[in-house]
């Protein structure tokens, strides 16, 4: 039946249908001024929800500190990446982008922490949804690599000379890193490498996902994969074997992982640096939509407590002496910790600050006897990682302890280490005991 007949047959019956309609209006007339008190509040529930902003945080981590920052449910969190995972190696599905697209506001940490996540997070960006990384509001610490430091017995006359299956990298600076056929030659000694993507940018922090290539205004350039790109400025950035001076320094490369030269990303680690990147925060949780007034006083709140965690993760940790205060991790994610609470990390099985790396049998040999030169009771391993190479380290150093840390999540909820708080303190009592 067309559409023009299905409106004739319409027509005819609507005076046959027309008592019917005036007695179902009356009714439902009827209806709505006789409606429940529990129907009105269900409206204003609805109503005031809609008030409150959604922010979709990419780690548990920060989607602790957002929930405390907009607490009495002042904003509505969901985390990206599930308990458990690794930021380094997260692939976002379609779903996660469809969460992100609907958000009033996405906390990410950046500085290349979510690595696999970059093209996402830049495509929702360009969308419009305001995407806001922690990590450039923190006065961050430059990577140097500590798969094994020559100042323990191993390298040159600056005492930082790493070399790993025939790599040479020489630089002004002396420091000298070198992974997988690389041939790094740079001024200010900055090395990050991220799966062969190579991003340099004017403030020098580096940041390489997976296929991105930026060249800023400063002529940096990148080549991934083989791609050769010569510009002006003669800057070339080759990936496997290739040899790479550059005048300015900044040569990030890869180590089939991803290192992020100018900045270590795992920021968290550092409650004080958190602290004062709470401000901005709070400032976007509010323009997202978020009450002021209840805001501020999170924020106030928070602050405090992060600073009380502190004092107390410090306290936890005055039962390790100077002399043992050494720490060899899987990888590079403890710089924040170690610069805050005056520890030493000498090595890593993964000579990275990704764990999307890989170690190597010469690395473990070389922390095999550093573990022996300096006496380390302990190696520390972590939840989001397999253990199965730091555990082989353990074993050829002389079966010393392995101790778990949590590094890129947050425990289960209902265990120690279940806030970001809860996290610095659990790592420092397990820290404590092991080297204590």
């Amino acid at each position: 039946m067309t559409v023009e007949a299905v409106a004739n047959r319409q027509g005819r019956r609507r005076i046959r249908r027309s008592g019917l309609v005036v007695t179902v209006a009356a009714v439902l007339f009827a209806a709505a001024c006789t409606g429940t008190d529990s129907d009105t509040e269900a409206v204003d529930a609805t109503d005031a929800s809609s008030t409150v902003p959604s922010v979709v945080a990419t780690t548990g981590i920060w989607a602790d500190v957002v929930s405390n920052v907009g607490c009495d449910d002042s904003v509505s969190v969901a985390t990206l990446i599930p308990q458990g995972g690794d930021p380094h190696t997260y692939e976002p599905s379609l779903r996660d982008r469809e969460t992100m697209d609907a958000a009033d506001l996405v906390v990410a940490n950046g500085l290349g922490l979510e690595e696999r996540l970059t093209d996402t997070l830049e495509a929702v960006a360009a969308e419009g949804v305001h995407v806001f990384e922690v990590a450039e509001h923190i006065d961050t610490i430059e990577f140097e690599f500590s798969g094994g430091h020559d100042d323990h017995g191993h390298g040159e006359e600056d005492g930082h000379d790493d070399d790993h299956e025939g790599h040479d990298h020489d630089e002004e600076d002396g420091h000298d890193d070198d992974h997988e056929g690389h041939d790094h030659d740079e001024e200010d000694g900055h090395d990050d490498d991220h799966e062969g993507h190579d991003h340099d940018e004017e403030d020098g922090h580096d940041d390489d996902h997976e296929g991105h290539d930026h060249d800023e205004e400063d002529g940096h350039d990148d080549d991934h994969e083989g791609h050769d790109h010569d510009e002006e400025d003669g800057h070339d950035d080759d990936h496997e074997g290739h040899d790479h001076d550059e005048e300015d320094g900044h040569d990030d490369h890869d180590h089939e992982g991803h290192d992020h030269s100018g900045g270590d990303p795992h920021v968290w680690f550092d409650l004080q640096r958190v602290a004062g990147a709470l401000g901005e925060l709070a400032d976007e949780l509010i323009h997202a939509g978020a009450d002021a007034d209840t805001v501020n006083g999170c924020l106030d709140a928070y602050r405090e407590a992060l600073e009380a965690a502190d004092a107390e993760v410090a306290e936890i940790l005055e039962a390790v002496p100077a002399d043992r205060r050494i720490m060899i991790t899987n990888h590079d994610a403890f710089g924040y910790f170690a610069d805050r609470y005056d520890f030493e990390v000498v090595g890593t099985v993964i000579p990275s600050l990704s764990t999307a790396a890989e170690t190597n049998p010469a690395l473990l040999e070389e922390l095999a006897e550093i573990i022996e030169h300096e006496g380390v009771p302990a190696v520390f391993s972590e939840t989001t990682h397999s253990d199965v190479d730091i555990q082989a380290l353990a074993t050829a150093a002389g079966d010393i302890a392995v101790v778990q840390l949590l590094t890129g999540s947050l425990a289960p909820v209902g265990e120690d280490g279940d806030t970001l708080i809860g996290m610095l303190r659990f790592n420092a009592h397990a820290i404590a005991d092991a080297l204590g």
